[in-house]
């Protein structure tokens, strides 16, 4: 249904970094489009981190984030996950379109799942939105291919070792899903350590994914930070 003057009065449309009010045709407010933090020319494109954490058992070919975890961008994952903004999604969407490098083509993008009685919880999979969304803007079929097996303690808790030991076996392929022989595109809202992405590249490649690459929001580069703990 076309925006009405009304609906936009009683509904304006917010800049999702910061939110303000903003034009209906603008993405975000100017003062933020111009302070976006966007990765870091030295990221590694394996694993989307500085420094590298790749290792020899890295089982992604690439992960792409559309932004550092700080400033408005961090604002605007913590408001969509932790304070009922699920409409940030479909704003962050097309930032995470454009962080996908050309020339790759994908059969699905897959988002990270979360325990059934967490998403009735919380009303939503933040990733799962992301990933819809994504699947509108790049024109990628989106399908829940993995689900999430059993309970695991806050990552935001532990070190990288015990957040990796934390996610061993979390995850399974969905009942009936195929993957074999397919280029697959991960979603998840933030990678700090890069364990979620791992676990959940490792199934779809046990299962015979032929490569696994992933897309998030935001990459919390593994440097002090005081927003870790937000995660």
């Amino acid at each position: 249904m076309k925006l009405t003057w009304l609906t936009a009065l009683l509904f304006p449309k917010r800049c999702p970094f910061c939110g303000a009010v903003i034009p209906q045709k603008d993405r975000c407010c100017r003062r933020c489009e111009n302070a976006l933090p966007l990765p870091r020319r030295d990221l590694c494109r394996g694993c989307g981190n500085a420094p590298c954490i790749c290792g020899e058992d890295w089982p992604l070919k690439g992960v792409f984030p559309a932004f550092e975890y700080r400033d408005g961008a961090a604002w605007a994952i913590r408001q969509m996950k932790f304070h009922n903004r699920p409409a940030i999604a479909r704003r962050l969407a097309p930032y995470l379109a454009e962080a996908l490098p050309e020339g790759l083509t994908f059969d699905a993008v897959v988002p990270i799942p979360m325990l059934s009685a967490a998403v009735r919880k919380r009303g939503y999979n933040q990733a799962a939105l992301l990933a819809r969304f994504l699947s509108q803007e790049a024109g990628i079929p989106w399908a829940a291919l993995l689900v999430k097996s059993r309970k695991t303690r806050p990552q935001h808790t532990l070190n990288a070792g015990e957040r990796k030991v934390n996610l061993s076996g979390a995850y399974r392929l969905a009942k009936g899903a195929d993957v074999r022989g397919k280029v697959l595109l991960l979603c998840d809202d933030v990678t700090t350590t890069g364990s979620t992405l791992r676990e959940a590249a490792n199934v779809l490649l046990r299962a015979g994914a032929a490569e696994v690459y992933a897309v998030t929001a935001a990459t919390a580069l593994r440097e002090p930070s005081t927003d870790l703990d937000e995660f």
